[in-house]
């Protein structure tokens, strides 16, 4: 009787442990679903967020963000070129950048192909646009750089990528108010976000 007795003391000791240990779990439990959720919200939308704080360099700095595409001497990517090396290493590409510059080209980031010996301009991929919060290209975006747009998630990106593929490449931005979700107040936050080149 006596083992029985002490058992149930042992029993309910271990009992009265057990609600401290739940909650301090628990509070873990929710701090980590609490960052989970911060940060699911800091990626979905990353423009809001760093738009102000963390802005690219501004134009007219003395490097050059360029991307390049097509060069046989280099591997396609995003390049910080300094003057030093478009004059001595890439003359024709410092020429280019120059030639915008002088055309009043308003450019934080220069999309250049390199396919044959003199580099042209080119448009420049949405998800370089993306990174540097330039205006994304509407007719070329796929679905997940479409969702990093004010208001527009994967159903409404879902709903663009279809409406391009039945009727062909947006002709104005005011085409996406046929879309169905996309109304004049989330048109309005989205419009000065997208071009259509």
């Amino acid at each position: 009787m006596k083992k029985s007795r002490d058992k149930e003391e042992s029993s309910l000791r271990s009992a009265d442990h057990l609600p401290e240990k739940s909650s301090a779990e628990n509070i873990l439990v929710f701090l980590a679903l609490a960052i989970l959720i911060l940060a699911a919200s800091f990626f979905s939308s990353p423009r809001q967020f760093l738009q102000k704080n963390n802005a690219p360099p501004l134009p007219g700095t003395t490097e050059k963000y360029v991307w390049l595409s097509g060069s046989p001497e280099m591997h396609e990517g995003l390049y910080l070129f300094t003057p030093e090396q478009l004059e001595n290493n890439f003359p024709a590409i410092g020429s280019l950048l120059a030639e915008g510059a002088a055309q009043d080209v308003n450019k934080v980031v220069y999309a250049i192909q390199s396919d044959s010996d003199i580099p042209q301009s080119v448009r420049l991929p949405p998800a370089v646009a993306n990174i540097f919060f330039q205006p994304i290209p509407i007719n070329r975006a796929d679905k997940s750089i479409l969702t990093s747009l004010p208001g527009i998630g994967p159903a409404l990106a879902e709903k663009i990528v279809q409406r391009r593929s039945q009727r062909g490449p947006f002709r104005s931005k005011d085409e996406l108010l046929q879309i169905a979700g996309i109304g004049p107040k989330k048109y309005g936050a989205l419009v000065d976000h997208i071009t259509l080149d």
